[in-house]
Formats: C-alpha cells, sequence, structure tokens
C-alpha cells in the first residue's frame, strides 16, 4: 500500500509534535513546518496528499497561509486545524478538521482517512462516468 504524505503546518511546536507523533502512529508519512513562509512553494517531490494548515489568521486574510498556497497551487487539498468546525466549513470546499485536543485526538485520524476515502470514491465515481 503506498503511504500517504502530509504536510503539517502548525506554529506551536508542542501541538505540532503530538500531530506529527499521532500521524507517524498511524502509517502517514509527516514533513512538518512552523510556518508556510519556511517551505518552498510550489511544494516538490513529495507533493503533499494533504496539507493540515492550523487556522489561526482569518481565512480571507490575502497573505494568510491559506491564499498563499492557494494562489500557487489552486487543486492542493487542504484540511484546517481549527476550534469550531462549522467556522470554515461553509466558506471553503475543502475538507474541515478540528483541532485534536485529547479526547478528540482519534477523531482527527478518523477525518484524515475520510478525506482520502473522499477522494478515492470521487476518482471512482469519474472514471465510471
Amino acid at each position: 500500500m503506498n503511504r500517504r504524505n502530509i504536510l503539517l503546518i502548525d506554529d506551536n511546536q508542542s501541538t505540532r509534535r503530538q500531530r506529527i507523533v499521532m500521524l507517524l502512529t498511524h502509517g502517514y508519512v509527516v514533513h512538518a513546518a512552523r510556518r508556510v513562509e519556511d517551505l518552498k512553494l510550489p511544494f516538490t517531490s513529495p507533493v503533499p496528499d494533504l496539507v493540515l494548515l492550523r487556522a489561526d489568521d482569518p481565512p480571507d486574510h490575502p497573505h494568510g497561509a491559506y491564499q498563499l498556497i492557494r494562489k500557487v497551487m489552486p487543486r492542493q487539498r487542504i484540511g484546517f486545524l481549527i476550534q469550531d468546525r462549522h467556522e470554515l466549513c461553509q466558506v471553503f470546499m475543502d475538507d474541515v478538521l478540528m483541532r485534536p485536543r485529547e479526547e478528540l485526538a482519534e477523531n482527527v485520524i478518523q477525518t484524515v482517512e475520510a478525506i482520502f476515502e473522499k477522494q478515492l470514491a470521487r476518482q471512482c465515481a469519474a472514471l465510471g462516468s
């Protein structure tokens, strides 16, 4: 099975480490950065299957991390690590993830897996049409 590459962008060192360990233990290949500005855009090999972005800036901020990624890689799949999962659901087409608290840590992994299942279902549907 081909392991999925995840790029985690989280400026909080403690939660970034927790998330890296959690994703690694569930079989993902993880690359991490403190800020999107620390990365070379567009992403080079391997292009991440999913970017997990801690959304502390307003997502519509023209110089925010989301907008920087979207500008150079408009089709990049991005999941947001936020407090209120409904805050961005209505604004963006991307899947939205909750910031993992201790009791929700497994939820994040389940949501990441659901993102990839949804992507696979879309690809299968496109092949069928």
